[in-house]
């Protein structure tokens, strides 16, 4: 019991200075959405919309927690032929034991690890590369907004104990794009994913695989 009361009095101080961090920085990240959509104002609404969506998914991995699995979902605007304004949802997974042996008085312990990540930012396309006859689109990224992460401790002599907390997070890499046609393209990604749960700072390594619809259609503009 002594135990239990340590770590959820951890998460409940982590918690209470997280959630004002991470709600000034969502703020922040609103404000440029919306400077960033009233800069297309002058831009007809057709082809804000319905011309320069684009909507993404696939596999993510994150590093961390014993490594988190899960999946990817994204929607974009393209602002113009090169930059889009992106919005990332990533789920990640992760069921792990402590220790291969259990010879304590504990016996077996899991922990079960769910991390969210709520990001929003720009996506800029460079110049296509060709190798030999395939067309890729190098890109780079810039991301804000918060991580979610909730935890679960269950071991067969103790108590369980469950936890989360959630915290300003930023996210910096890059990719490709392989265009199929003019509306499908695979996408590959590796990012540094900077999170700041417990008013400490986590570094980990992203790795997404998925692929993008645009709905008009791109033009070769690269």
């Amino acid at each position: 019991m002594a135990r239990e009361s340590i770590i959820r009095r951890a998460w409940q101080q982590g918690t209470g200075s997280d959630r004002y961090r991470s709600t000034r920085w969502q703020i922040v990240a609103l404000s440029v959405l919306i400077s960033m959509l009233i800069c297309l104002g002058t831009r007809p609404a057709s082809s804000q919309i319905t011309d320069n969506l684009e909507f993404g998914g696939g596999y993510v991995h994150m590093s961390g927690d014993s490594g988190l699995n899960g999946l990817n979902l994204s929607t974009a605007l393209w602002l113009n032929h090169r930059v889009t304004l992106s919005l990332d949802y990533d789920s990640g997974w992760n069921s792990s034991r402590l220790g291969v042996f259990d010879f304590t008085s504990v016996g077996a312990t899991a922990i079960h690890s769910h991390l969210q990540n709520f990001l929003i930012g720009p996506r800029i396309f460079f110049r296509t590369q060709h190798i030999k006859k395939y067309r890729f689109v190098p890109m780079a990224e810039l991301e804000f907004g918060g991580s979610v992460l909730s935890q679960n401790v269950q071991s067969i002599n103790g108590p369980s104990v469950s936890g989360s907390a959630h915290s300003f997070t930023w996210m910096l890499g890059g990719g490709a794009d392989y265009e199929f046609n003019r509306h499908w393209s695979g996408r590959v990604k590796l990012d540094l994913l900077r999170t700041h749960m417990l008013s400490a700072g986590q570094s980990r390594f992203r790795l997404g695989l998925g692929v993008a619809y645009t709905l008009a259609g791109k033009n070769t503009r690269y």
